[in-house]
């Protein structure tokens, strides 16, 4: 049990050795104007207020908020329910990154999109980015969110783990 212990502990120190400059600060830091439209990913509460700003900030004329059916975000419910002209809501089915990426990537398509940006909690752009790509044909800029420490610490280990599983048995979109 103690060797259990002692391997699990040097596997979670080099997670989070290696996980914290891969997963972390992959933001751009200059995102480009005249993008298409501001993609709030689901599943954190700040992401949706930073998209905002950034639609104000003229980065893009629209905003695509990414909601759960049965979530907890009354902010997300409230704007979808509203709908404003600028804003899109896509419920993906199934509820995942990869989800997302598909029905934006479909979104994208349909309204002949080139260039997106997507607002993710910081920890996880990198992940996002990659499934992003694979999924659609548009150049997709990433616009990292702070996450509480006790996050992003959950966050880093749960990143390779679904790192692993899109870059070998989820390929696809």
């Amino acid at each position: 049990m103690r060797r259990f212990v002692l391997y699990s502990l040097v596997v979670l120190g080099l997670a989070y050795v290696v996980g914290i400059p891969l997963f972390l600060g992959n933001g751009d830091d200059s995102l480009p104007k005249g993008t298409d439209a501001v993609v709030a990913l689901a599943g954190s509460d700040n992401t949706l207020p930073a998209a905002q700003q950034l639609i104000g900030g003229g980065i893009a004329p629209t905003l695509v908020v990414s909601a759960e059916r049965n979530g907890r975000d009354q902010h997300r419910r409230a704007l979808c329910k509203s709908k404003a002209e600028d804003v899109v809501c896509i419920y993906a089915g199934p509820y995942s990154s990869t989800g997302e990426a598909k029905a934006i990537s479909e979104l994208a398509k349909r309204r002949n999109w080139d260039t997106i940006v997507l607002v993710a909690p910081d920890y996880q752009t990198f992940r996002a980015e990659r499934s992003f790509r694979r999924c659609g044909s548009f150049r997709v800029a990433t616009y990292g969110v702070d996450e509480p420490t006790w996050r992003t610490a959950l966050g880093i280990p749960l990143e390779w783990v679904k790192l692993a599983v899109t870059e070998t048995v989820r390929r696809g979109c």
